[in-house]
């Protein structure tokens, strides 16, 4: 009896098909809600290596950016972010591709705070939008003026509800854990700001808060 048999590049190519459409499946039947937290690893600078160095667990994977999903004036989800010059709504699609890992998904895992927070979410986004256009905090101190992208979530909900902090704050470090040294990107870019290292001062960070036990990982764009 002849068996009809499929030509190896036609089920190496039905392979790659399928696996391709079963990561955009994923990514298509997952639904982001108000209050997710994206976390991301940033690629292509030397401050964002020099953070995630700094602040890095042992775990397959260190973030050094995040952002929130709030409504727009449309209702449509985007992410409210400090980078670059301000606090910013970024398009979902923006934010996504912006770090893709080598098989070219997004370096982002999403969590989302449990249910007993869920109730400070809406005075905790309309606190957040309320800061849109002030300064991104260069320096990493905590202040009502200016803000980094850990600061701005850490301050929303501490806005929110009864005041608590739901994230908490720790003496941040900028030295390496290697070494026990400041590391010399840090050296170097507190000495063109003209300012004294803010060693020891209180503060957050994108990998702290990701290992809060006050979230649940709901998605991972990175698979």
């Amino acid at each position: 009896m002849k068996f009809n048999t499929i030509p190896r590049f036609s089920f190496l190519f039905l392979s790659i098909f399928l696996f391709s459409c079963g990561s955009r499946n994923a990514s298509e039947t997952f639904k982001l809600q108000t209050g997710d937290l994206l976390f991301q690893d940033l690629d292509g600078s030397s401050l964002s290596d020099a953070i995630e160095e700094v602040t890095a667990e042992e775990k397959a994977m260190s973030f050094s950016h995040v952002g929130i999903i709030v409504p727009d004036e449309n209702q449509d989800l985007v992410v409210l972010e400090a980078i670059g010059e301000a606090v910013q709504l970024t398009s979902l699609d923006s934010f996504l591709t912006r770090s893709l890992n080598a098989d070219r998904m997004p370096k982002v895992r999403v969590a989302r705070l449990k249910k007993r927070h869920q109730a400070r979410m809406g005075e905790a986004v309309t606190y957040g939008k309320s800061l849109l256009g002030l300064p991104y905090d260069s320096i990493y101190l905590m202040s009502d003026s200016s803000y980094y992208c850990s600061e701005l979530i850490y301050d929303m909900f501490k806005h929110s509800g009864d005041g608590s902090e739901i994230f908490k704050l720790k003496p941040m470090t900028f030295k390496d854990p290697k070494t026990g040294k400041f590391h010399p990107v840090w050296l170097d870019y507190y000495k063109k700001l003209g300012v004294e290292i803010p060693e020891g001062e209180p503060g957050c960070n994108p990998n702290g808060m990701s290992e809060s036990k006050e979230i649940d990982w709901v998605f991972d764009y990175s698979k």
